[in-house]
């Protein structure tokens, strides 16, 4: 590894992978070192968390995480897809339990709307076509865009990168 490096990162999950490889595609001529710990990148938090690929819709109108989750969403998704990785692009239903419920899903919807995420309040019967076993107090949110993959196989297709970048 030599010595001497130009930019130090240290912690390999799915974040330190990720600034490593931007940090050289913005400065090629820097030698870059991602500094891990353990004996591969991705053993903790990034190797374990439910790989879903969040829609946006859950935070507060052009919050930081709001933006965050929707372009994140795009671009973890184009790449998915350019790697040939499994993606689930299966969407997300959220239900009400009961009608005190709905004006909570009128809120997820106003939120999605606002921060310029696909999302729709359907009706029970469009719910159906999507899940027949939904059960849900006579409306329901659809989020088309959330998705989830293999959060394995999307960090070790990031590490290769990155190594193949001369990170």
């Amino acid at each position: 590894m030599g010595d001497i490096c130009d930019i130090l990162v240290i912690g390999g999950g799915i974040i330190g992978v990720t600034l490593a490889r931007e940090l050289k595609r913005r400065k090629p001529q820097s030698r870059i070192v991602l500094f891990e710990k353990e004996d591969a990148t991705g053993q903790h938090a990034s190797g374990r968390n439910s790989g879903v690929l969040h829609a946006g819709f859950y935070y507060g109108a052009d919050s930081l995480k709001a933006r965050f989750c929707r372009e994140g969403n795009r671009e973890l998704r184009t790449y998915i897809q350019a790697k040939g990785l499994a993606l689930n692009a299966c969407g997300k239903l959220v239900v009400a339990k009961d009608e005190s419920e709905l004006p909570g899903l009128e809120e997820l919807a106003r939120r999605g709307s606002a921060n310029g995420v696909d999302v729709e309040l359907i009706d029970l019967d469009a719910a159906r076509r999507i899940e027949p076993r939904v059960r849900s107090a006579g409306r329901a949110l659809w989020s088309p865009t959330t998705a989830s993959a293999d959060q394995v196989e999307v960090i070790a297709a990031m590490t290769a990168d990155a190594r193949a970048e001369g990170i």
